[in-house]
This record gives C-alpha cells, structure tokens and sequence, in this order.
C-alpha cells in the first residue's frame, strides 16, 4: 500500500511539474493579436515627432525599426514587454496606457499621432491631471486659458507658465524658468531639468 501510495504521489507531481511548464510556457511568448496591436505601429523616439520609429508584426515575430532607419527582430516578454536581440538584447516596457515604450538603455518611444489634418494649427491642450516621472502616486495639474497656464507640481509648488510654440512652453517656479515640449500624441512633456510629467488616457472608463 505504501509503494502504491508513493507511486500515485509521484504521478501526481509529475503532471503538475508538466502542468506548470506549459503554464510558464505560455505566460513567456503570449501569441494573442491584442498584444501585438499594442506594440505595433507608428512611434517617436524621444517623443520627437521627427523621429520616426515602427513596430511591425508578421504574428510570432516583431520587427523593429529606430528612428536612424537600423531595425532589429523583437520577441514578446511577459504581457507588457519586448526584447530586440538585434539591439544588445534591449527589453521594452509597454506603459500601462500604451503610450509608450520604456527601454532598457534610457530612452523612450512614444506614440505618434499622425491624425487631425492642419495639425500645425491646433492648439494645445494640457488642463488635466498629470503624474510626476508617470507615478500615479506623484500627481500634477495644469489648468490651461488660451495660451496661459497656472501648473501644480507633486510637492503642491505653483508655478504660471505660457505656451510659446507648436509644441513647447515655459514654467516660472520660484523665480526659476523651466522649458517643456510636448510629445506628439499630447500625453507627455519632457521638462529641461531632466524631469517628465505624463498623463493617462482612460477610454470607457471612468476608475482607473
């Protein structure tokens, strides 16, 4: 009875161990099309929009291509990542609102936004609330009238500021000028000290 019972054991942890396999298995290369629409498609380097970058996807297979025209194969990591062999094994991490793509090297894409038609005449809109470095912890605020805006950072400091271009603006903190420029897709500015607020896109949602 005792080798029967050792033996059933044994069977029992085998299936599992097969079990657990196939589960990590599929948690490492997620073949759904969801996943891959996430990534793929038009991208800025930087945020620049004259920096042209694309994710394309044959299904099992990412090809990448950065703003200098070089491109390199792309395999999923986990649900939000890719990793580029083709690019000293650089990984990529998808922002939780799929607006960009955080590498391993310290550079970043971001999405383009290649629609609107006149684009140079639209105006800026930053009322909202943004988030410190794209910490939901840290949250900021900009409150936008015409081309005037009063900011608040995550320390609750104040600051008025003024759009100066298509893209860009300027901060006064504590007698302090900081200069901004706004990505393309309108979700993220990259301030001149080295810092970055970002603000998330919730679509038919109202809790995130």
């Amino acid at each position: 009875m005792t080798r029967a019972k050792l033996a059933h054991a044994g069977a029992l942890l085998f299936v599992a161990a097969i079990s657990l396999t196939a589960k990590d298995a599929i948690a490492q290369f997620p073949p759904n099309q969801s996943q891959s629409a996430a990534f793929t498609g038009a991208w800025c380097a930087q945020g620049d929009p004259t920096k042209h970058a694309s994710i394309s996807s044959n299904g099992a297979f990412l090809t990448l291509t950065n703003e200098n025209g070089d491109t390199s194969p792309g395999q999923f990591q986990g649900q939000t990542g890719i990793v580029a062999p083709g690019w000293q094994f650089t990984t990529g991490t998808l922002s939780p609102d799929g607006s960009q793509i955080n590498w391993s090297n310290g550079t970043f894409w971001a999405r383009c936004n290649s629609g609107g038609g006149g684009g140079g005449h639209h105006r800026l809109n930053l009322t909202g609330t943004w988030y410190a470095q794209g910490d939901r912890s840290r949250s900021c605020s900009i409150r936008q009238r015409g081309n005037n805006l009063q900011l608040s950072n995550e320390s609750g400091d104040n600051a008025s500021g003024q759009i100066n271009g298509k893209r860009t603006l300027t901060s006064m903190w504590n007698r302090n000028t900081i200069a901004g420029t706004v990505s393309s897709n309108g979700n993220r500015i990259n301030w001149d000290n080295g810092t970055y607020w970002i603000r998330f896109r919730v679509y038919g949602s109202q809790n995130n």
